[in-house]
């Protein structure tokens, strides 16, 4: 911990990262955005770099379940008629992506990839703009839940997972962007937003994270092993954790 201003503040990746009050946001894993097939890769976007990033998130996905890290799903849905586009919208839509009608309701498009399937129990947050933030229940699911990181991970690095990503640290909460589970249809940009993102945020590695969340656990197990006061020798004298 760090005291800042007669304050107590968490400053280490292990106290940020502590899984109790951190949650997973996975933006935007979709078939139109990700897939071969999808309308973003058949208007001339190179969709592999992202594709590729897709086993290592699982692995994440896999790993924050086991530790019951909160694990918000992001979709992106583009409403018929353009209603949820204003005029500005799809102009930035149309020269950033080539694309302006993707993820519309009930497509196949809009649908989750198969290896990123959320569970039941799991929040799905509908978004019209690029930051996860804008006009959704993300910050009231994270409140609702005593969330104090966001851990976020999926596709654009330069476009929605930074400004969700800002986004989380402007809503008040500590964030963490995962470099090899991110990625973008243009290598250049996505190195770009890293190295920016690194000089004033955490951009870690999953590795790294999943390093911490295990380090957690440990330091758990130990204190709920620990002997109890005035008792000894006892079949009570541990309890275990889960």
């Amino acid at each position: 911990m760090l005291e800042v201003g007669g304050r107590v503040i968490m400053n280490t990746p292990t106290e940020i990262l502590d899984p109790r009050h951190s949650a997973l946001v996975i933006v935007d894993m979709q078939n139109d955005f990700v897939s071969a097939n999808g309308k973003m890769a058949m208007a001339g976007n190179d969709a592999r770099a992202i594709r590729a990033m897709v086993p290592r998130l699982q692995s994440l996905l896999a790993e924050a379940r086991s530790r019951n890290v909160l694990c918000v799903h992001i979709q992106t849905l583009t409403l018929p008629n353009h209603v949820s586009d204003s005029d500005a919208w799809l102009y930035h839509k149309a020269k950033g992506v080539k694309s302006t009608d993707w993820c519309l309701p009930g497509t196949w498009g809009a649908a989750f990839i198969e290896e990123l399937i959320p569970l039941p129990e799991e929040p799905i947050v509908t978004k019209h703009r690029s930051s996860a933030f804008v006009n959704t229940t993300l910050d009231q699911i994270l409140r609702s839940t005593a969330r104090r990181t966001v851990v976020v991970a999926g596709e654009q690095t330069p476009g929605c997972i930074d400004a969700t990503f800002r986004d989380a640290a402007y809503y008040d909460y500590y964030n963490v962007l995962v470099s090899d589970c991110v990625a973008a249809y243009r290598q250049d940009l996505h190195e770009a937003s890293l190295l920016i993102q690194r000089a004033r945020h955490d951009v870690l590695e999953s590795a790294e994270i999943i390093r911490h969340w295990s380090e957690v656990a440990a330091e758990g197990s130990r204190v709920s092993q620990a002997p109890r006061a005035g008792v000894v020798g006892t079949a009570t004298q541990y309890r275990t954790s889960k």
